[in-house]
């Protein structure tokens, strides 16, 4: 072999190295860019994270806040109602304080009251065939509402 044969073959070998070479360090510098971006991302990642625990934390407390609001306004709630008095319990209060025996009203009785007059008549007529005593307990609970009922009030 010559020495011009050893030489060109030497410089082919170059050549293909040489571009093996340039391949090589492209793919290095895309590497490095994707892993620029990649950490980039990663750096958004925790901020978003950071900025996550934080509003977490403070809806944490304002949660805790509001619950000891909560709990304040059901102390608040309970007091009121134990001292809450009703009409009724201030008229007998008011009955028993000048020697008068207090008379209650039943919840039945309010319960009559918010229905019409034919309703009564009707509930009236139905009891009188069917329980007589009850018809006459139930005539003497509501004896305006069935009086106005047929047209004599």
């Amino acid at each position: 072999m010559s020495l011009e044969d050893t030489l060109s073959k030497l410089k082919e070998a170059f050549t293909g190295k040489s571009a093996e070479a340039e391949a090589a360090v492209k793919e290095l510098a895309q590497a490095k860019e994707l892993a620029l971006a990649e950490q980039a991302k990663a750096a958004e990642a925790v901020a978003f994270a950071e900025a996550t625990k934080a509003t977490l934390e403070k809806n944490a407390a304002k949660i805790a806040e509001l619950e000891a609001a909560l709990a304040e306004m059901s102390k608040q709630k309970v007091a009121l109602e134990a001292s809450f008095e009703t009409a009724a319990k201030q008229a007998a209060k008011i009955a028993a304080s000048v020697g008068v025996d207090p008379v209650e009203v039943s919840p039945a009785v309010t319960a009559q009251a918010a229905k019409t007059g034919e309703e009564i008549a009707l509930e009236w007529a139905t009891l009188k065939q069917t329980d007589p005593k009850a018809a006459q307990a139930f005539y003497d609970r509501n004896k305006s509402a069935l009086l106005a009922a047929a047209g004599l009030r």
